[in-house]
């Protein structure tokens, strides 16, 4: 079986398979923050600089009733994360093996360890 202790190799330090937060990167959260703040700052929004993400909630808000309701999504998915799906998979499986079948395996399988 593939996990098997002995099979079981720990990532290796820059593995692209093994994408996390490197120190440093800033997250969506962070980045969206501050643009938001500097916006707010070139448009002299004074003592709210949170006016702008404000707006934009209000925006995607009216979108939202108004039917469009894929930007309010898209900005909270990034903002607070995706909401839990579940997903419920069930299924009866059958399967016919013949003999000759197993055989020919078999066989096959003991000629590509040779």
């Amino acid at each position: 079986m593939a996990n098997k202790p002995e099979n079981l190799k720990p990532f290796v330090k820059g593995d692209p398979r093994r994408h996390t937060k490197q120190k440093g990167e800033r997250s969506f959260k962070t980045i969206f923050e501050e643009a938001a703040r500097e916006v707010a700052e070139a448009l002299r929004l004074g003592e709210k600089p949170d006016a702008v993400q404000i707006e934009l909630v209000k925006k995607g808000i009216k979108q939202g009733l108004g039917g469009n309701y894929q930007f309010y999504k898209d900005l909270m998915d990034r903002l607070y994360g995706q909401v839990k799906q579940s997903i419920d998979l069930s299924a009866e499986i059958t399967t016919e093996v013949k003999l000759k079948d197993l055989k020919d395996y078999i066989k096959w399988r003991k000629q590509s360890k040779n």
